[in-house]
This record gives C-alpha cells, structure tokens and sequence, in this order.
C-alpha cells in the first residue's frame, strides 16, 4: 500500500494556489473582498492565513474555495493540519535554503524541555538573543523565532530587559532587542538555552547551509519532549532533511553540519534524507504534477577527516519582507524518509558493549539467562495491584512501579544481560529504550516516582487511586509487549 504524505497545512495550500494563478497577496484580498461582499478584508490576513499565524473559519474557506479553484475538502483539510500543527509548535530558525515559509504559534504554557523559565514564549526569545548576541531584533523578528504574538514577546521582553537579562534602544520607531553581554549570568544561561531550545536554532544554521535542503524537521525524542509528551531525556537529535528533486546533497557539507553541530549541542546528531513529494493530484506552481521522487542512496553522518567546513558567511534573519525560514519539530518522523545506513543508525549494541567494557554490564547464561521469571513476577504485582487498589492505593502503584523495573530486568535477561552491583538502576530504561522503542520510556518513569514513594516524608510519597487506574494499564501493555519481544530475543554476544 502506498503511503500518503503528511497534509498540508492550509496556510501551503493557499499559497500554493495563489502562485499557480499568478496573483498577489492584495489581489487575492481584493477577490475576496469582492466576493464576499466584506470590504474590510485586507493582505494582512491573507499574510496571516499563508505564515500559519491564523486559520481561516469555514465561511472563508468557502470563499478561498471559489477564488483559488481547490476542492473545499482539501481547504478544510489543510485547516485541520493547520490546527494540529499549532498546537504542536514549530521553533523556528536561520536557515539558508529553505523554501518552506510556513510557521505556527508555539505551544505555549510551562516550556517542557527547561520548565525552569516561566513559558515557551520566554524561552523563544532568550533562544534568539542568547544565540545571536551581536544582533539586535525587532519586536517582530523576537515574534518569528519565538512563533507568538507581538503582544506576548513584548510583554515577556519587558521582564527580561527588568531581570538585567536584554537591553532595549530605539531606532526611530523600532525597538531593538539584544542580549545584555556585560552581565555574568549569561554565559551559564546561554548553554542551558543552546542545548534545550536553541536546538532548531543550531540545526537550522547548520544545516541550513548545505544546498538542496528545502526543509528541516527535528524528530524522535526531542520533538517529543519539546511537544509535551512525556518520556525519557533524548541522548541525539533526530533531524529529518527535505531535499530538492534531484539534487543530491554534498556529503561532506552534511558531515561537516554534523560535526558542528554535535560540538555545539553536545550531544550526538542523527539526519534522514528524504525527497520533497507533494500529496497526489497537487500540482507544481506551473500547472505540471511532479513525478514521485526517487529515494536517493542514503547518506549518514560520517567521520570525514579533515577540519570541520566553516559557513561562507554570517547566517542572519531575513527582514519584513522576505519568508522566513522555519525548523519544524514533528514527534514522529513521515514514512517517506531515508535511513540512516545500519552501520551510522544508533543501536543498543554499542550502548551494550560501552557498559559491558565499563564494568556497569555482566554477562550471563544458563538458567538465570531468563526474562519470564521476571515476567512473572510483573504479572503477579499487577494483579495484586488491581486487588488493593481501592484500599491502599499507595500500595497498589508501587507495586505497579516494581512490576515495571521487572519488565525492563527480564528483557535484559532474555538477552544474557544483568546490571553489576553499585551501578546506577537508570542504565536499565536506556537500554531498554534504545533497543525497543520509547514505548518502554515508563519503565524510567516508574522508577523515578518509585524513589520519590520511598520518601514517606516527600510531597509525592502519596498516590491516588486515579493514579493506579491510569499507570495499571500501561504498565500491562508494556508487560505484554516485552513478553511479544522475548522469543525473538536471544543471549548477547
């Protein structure tokens, strides 16, 4: 069967319709004005429709229907996206070649990858700022990284500028943002932002610099930690790159923006190559249909040697006019990307033999080489749990908590593995992660309230009968995906 790429954003849709018919941002407005009979319609809110800073309402749609000649189910489709897309968030950033000017308002509320700041949109301008400290930005600009409003970046420069933290100035009728470089506090302040949400930021400078990537998606791990979705602390960035249709990206350009960017986030950098396909029956700005792209060979991050290959020139930010370029943040990565060769792909068996040589891992066999005594035992906690949990749920979701360090233990087993005495009990949710999926990231998560339940006197030492009604069934479709995944299982060489 073949896969259907990801829809359209609305915002695409409109553009793209606009360009095959050769119309302008003010004729479109002026058409539909004409049409609709409302004269107050303006560019600005087509500008608005097109950079994804609103969704039209259905009666618009009808409109933009009529105009644009596209089928209104692909118009209510694309605002459905649109919808999706913004409750997400895009984190935009400086690339060079993109050609993909879509961009959302972030997700706002407490910033999941740092809750230390005080909301995403804080933590959107401190990116911008921290990370260009020789550039001012105006309000606008702060807006576009940031993916808010104007009145949400202002309000939130005002308390940074009050906190010593940026310095304003006016140039006529523009207020200028910058860092405030004298103040000791930035230079620890501007690494935690680099490495949590200055991400799309690095990415989208280095990346963005090799010709024929159109687009840049951050996937995996950290797109599901930016997203909200709780889990285990990403160990790589995972980056999806769009190319241009027929062109084949210089490999040593991608290893250099590897390598640069791994010294500035610190941590490993991961990409996948995928051609730029448009949904069947779109058609190009020239009225033609594309011909579905050819996977091109896959490319990896590899260890060129050689000095690192350093931009020809200051990346800077478009101004008001131009489309700004965009980093978009997609938890799970489309079915149409390249892999990243077996040989370059992250596995658990370099994680094993890291820790098997660092002493953390020992080997077994024989009899203790097992994951169903474990699987067992999980089983027999989780019923017990379900027993008592209407008397004594505190008890119930420990034993809910060990069942699910159980089931990370017995997958180790069935591999011929076990932890040695004195080492930190965490190893075993990241190698259970790494090899299976983050669908067992909640074997870490139950050992972390595990421990905080082992403090009686700690303010989550408690649990509700709401708590064991939500954990007991993932933690049994956890136990019965490990018991799927041990036959296939066999003793680690």
């Amino acid at each position: 069967m073949t896969e259907v790429p990801p829809q359209q954003p609305i915002g695409q849709i409109i553009r793209a319709a606009r360009h095959r018919l050769g119309m302008s941002q003010y004729s479109l407005a002026h058409e539909l004005a004409t049409i609709s009979g409302r004269p107050t319609m303006g560019r600005d809110r087509v500008a608005r429709w097109e950079r994804g800073r609103q969704v039209p309402r259905s009666e618009w749609r009808q409109w933009l229907s009529a105009v644009l000649k596209v089928p209104p189910e692909q118009l209510d489709a694309g605002a459905a996206a649109a919808r999706q897309l913004n409750r997400l968030g895009n984190a935009a950033g400086s690339t060079a070649n993109s050609s993909d000017p879509r961009h959302g308002r972030r997700m706002q509320g407490t910033p999941a990858l740092l809750p230390v700041f005080r909301s995403r949109v804080a933590a959107g301008v401190l990116a911008a700022v921290l990370l260009n400290p020789d550039r001012a930005f105006s309000l606008t600009e702060l807006a576009e990284h940031a993916g808010a409003s104007l009145a949400s970046v202002s309000k939130e420069s005002v308390l940074l500028e009050n906190a010593g933290i940026l310095c304003t100035r006016n140039d006529g009728a523009i207020r200028l943002t910058q860092a405030a470089s004298d103040r000791p506090m930035l230079g620890p302040l501007t690494e935690l932002i680099r490495v949590t949400y200055g991400v799309p930021q690095v990415i989208g400078e280095e990346f963005g610099q090799v010709p024929g990537i159109t687009r840049i998606a951050l996937t995996g791990t950290w797109a599901e930690r930016f997203g909200g979705v709780p889990g285990p602390e990403p160990d790589n960035i995972q980056v999806r790159l769009v190319i241009t249709e027929g062109v084949r990206p210089d490999r040593d350009a991608l290893a250099a923006a590897v390598r640069r960017a791994e010294r500035r986030l610190k941590r490993p950098v991961r990409y996948r190559l995928a051609p730029l396909s448009l949904r069947p029956g779109v058609r190009r700005s020239n009225g033609t249909t594309p011909p579905r792209a050819v996977p091109p060979a896959p490319l990896g991050p590899t260890r060129a040697a050689g000095p690192a290959v350093r931009p020809s020139a200051d990346v800077t930010l478009r101004d008001q006019g131009a489309r700004p370029p965009v980093v978009h943040v997609k938890p799970v990565a489309p079915p149409d990307s390249v892999p990243v060769p077996d040989d370059e792909t992250p596995t658990g068996a370099e994680l094993i033999d890291k820790l098997v040589d660092d002493g953390q891992l020992e080997l077994i066999s024989g009899p203790t080489a097992s994951g169903v005594p474990y699987f067992d035992l999980a089983e027999q906690h989780l019923t017990a749990a379900d027993h008592v949990a209407a008397t004594t749920p505190g008890s119930a979701f420990m034993l809910i908590c060990q069942a699910a360090q159980l089931i990370g233990r017995g997958l180790l087993a069935g591999q011929g593995l076990r932890l040695t005495p004195g080492t930190d009990t965490a190893t075993v949710s990241k190698i259970i992660v790494v090899q299976f999926g983050t669908q067992f990231g909640h074997v870490e998560l139950m050992r972390r309230r595990m421990l905080a339940m082992n403090n009686p006197i700690g303010r989550d030492s408690r649990a509700t009968v709401d708590d064991v009604e939500a954990y007991l069934p993932t933690v049994r479709s956890m136990l019965k995906e490990a018991r799927d995944q041990l036959p296939e299982l066999g003793l680690y060489t």
